[in-house]
């Protein structure tokens, strides 16, 4: 086993993610984890370095039995019919629950957002729950369309959850078809439901005045993020949430977020406008650098304080006729949008403020607004 050349690389302790290295036909492999022997070994997951020593101890023994006995990777419990010794295999059947597992586990350590994780991870919970046993070992290419349509049924309540839950079992079958090279054309063939189109409804400014008011006197954290939102353009739960005084130069007239702070995964310098700059210099004032701008802790709240707070003040809002029932905190993004598009008619000023991507998400953003369909369109009607 000498030729394989195995090392147990764990650089950074428990901060970083350790391997094992080893290769095979002069190609460099990487195991983090028990996933290709089908073992729940899992030393990245330890919880002190003399347990994850021991993992990895125990992975690099089932690593080199499992070459040895020309099992690797291991696809089944069973013994896989091979073209030749060694260790290129030929694959006749490719176990459902083994693939769906590593496409999720592959797009959990993707660099991907936190909620489109969440909700593949819901996916593949309900479509392994939904699938029989007898499916769920077998082969993957032997599961019929009419079972992928009938799950997909359950979800037909309105046509934005049935064509998510298309869309995200669609990512993890992508991802197993790249693995593979079997064309798995299951969701392609799958029926579609017309999405109902729903306008987000915006603050007027004398309506967004009066909510400032209230807020400011009911809730400071409230009040800021609120501010933020709107004056700034930055998501409330990820960005705003996560402000530390660090992030705010110049004397107070930017935020400056690298590329792994914000959605867009660029960087990003955002103009801080003087009714925002009011509140926050004072809320800064005083504070390290490495305080956030809330917790005044290292630490900032966790990722559903804001929801909370929100949903909390809210029957009093709407009580008071300060809030409409479908009005959120991304409602003040929103509103900023629109307050700039009415003002500039530029999308590529929009585009850049929100700090979408590119103009498509912005042309359906603003459409989403009951914006763009009106006043981008009513220059170019026909005349005579």
């Amino acid at each position: 086993m000498d030729s394989y050349n195995f090392r147990i690389v764990n650089l950074h302790g428990l901060k970083g993610r350790g391997y094992i290295s080893f290769y095979i036909d002069g190609k460099r492999v990487k195991e983090y984890n028990g996933n290709n022997l089908l073992l729940p070994i899992h030393p990245n997951r330890a919880k002190s370095e003399k347990e994850k020593n021991r993992l990895f101890k125990r992975l690099l023994t089932e690593l080199k039995k499992a070459i040895n006995e020309e099992n690797y990777p291991v696809i089944s419990s069973n013994p896989l019919p091979r073209k030749s010794k060694g260790f290129e295999i030929t694959i006749d059947f490719h176990q459902t629950e083994y693939l769906l597992e590593k496409s999720i586990n592959r797009k959990l350590h993707s660099n991907l957002s936190f909620y489109y994780k969440k909700n593949l991870k819901a996916v593949h919970s309900y479509f392994i729950n939904f699938l029989t046993k007898e499916e769920l070992k077998g082969d993957i290419r032997s599961l019929k369309q009419s079972r992928i349509q009938e799950f997909l049924d359950n979800y037909s309540s309105s046509g934005a959850n049935y064509m998510n839950r298309r869309r995200e079992l669609g990512v993890l079958l992508s991802s197993i078809q790249m693995d593979t090279g079997v064309h798995l054309n299951f969701i392609r063939n799958t029926h579609t439901i017309k999405r109902t189109a729903k306008l987000h409804k915006i603050y007027e400014k004398d309506q967004m005045i009066r909510i400032f008011s209230f807020l400011e006197q009911k809730h400071a954290n409230l009040h800021l993020c609120c501010l933020i939102c709107y004056g700034c353009f930055l998501r409330p739960h990820q960005e705003i949430r996560n402000l530390k005084v660090g992030h705010i130069k110049k004397d107070c007239s930017e935020i400056h977020l690298s590329g792994e702070e914000n959605k867009s995964g660029r960087i990003r310098i955002v103009y801080i406008p003087e009714f925002v700059k009011n509140f926050l210099s004072k809320r800064i004032e005083g504070l390290e650098e490495w305080q956030n701008i809330f917790t005044f802790s290292k630490t900032a709240f966790n990722r559903s304080y804001f929801h909370t707070q929100w949903q909390r003040l809210k029957p009093t809002m709407i009580a008071e006729n300060l809030l409409q029932p479908l009005q959120t905190l991304y409602s003040f993004r929103h509103s900023a949008a629109v307050n700039v598009y009415r003002k500039t008619k530029d999308l590529d000023i929009i585009k850049k403020l929100m700090g979408h991507s590119d103009m498509i998400v912005t042309l359906k953003y603003l459409r989403s607004l009951g914006e763009y369909n009106d006043e981008g369109l009513r220059e170019h009607m026909p005349d005579l």
